[in-house]
């Protein structure tokens, strides 16, 4: 799929509905991030998240070498003592 494609079907789509990546059977992974990789493809990812191969992170992204566990940024909403944070129930539940 490209770029355009995606925002073609997007498009039509309600525009406040949250979106997720669908894993392991269930949709879990909540998309907040988006970039162009250093090989030039459009990821998704969820905050917090690891990235090891350089060719996957974004084109300003230190390579692997330098920081082999690169990660997606924090939430910026997230606090230490959230209640959800360990709260295995799905948002759509």
């Amino acid at each position: 799929m490209t770029a355009s494609e995606l925002i073609e079907k997007l498009k039509q789509l309600p525009q406040d509905a949250r979106v997720f990546h669908l894993w392991d059977g269930e949709p879990r992974t909540e998309i907040n991030e988006i970039w162009l990789s250093k090989r030039g493809h459009i990821v998704t990812s969820d905050f917090s998240q690891v990235c090891y191969s350089t060719a996957a992170r974004p084109v300003d992204a230190p390579d692997e070498k330098t920081a082999p566990y690169w990660r997606t940024p924090q939430n910026p909403n997230y606090k230490m003592d959230d209640e959800d944070d360990y709260d295995c129930g799905y948002p759509w539940d």
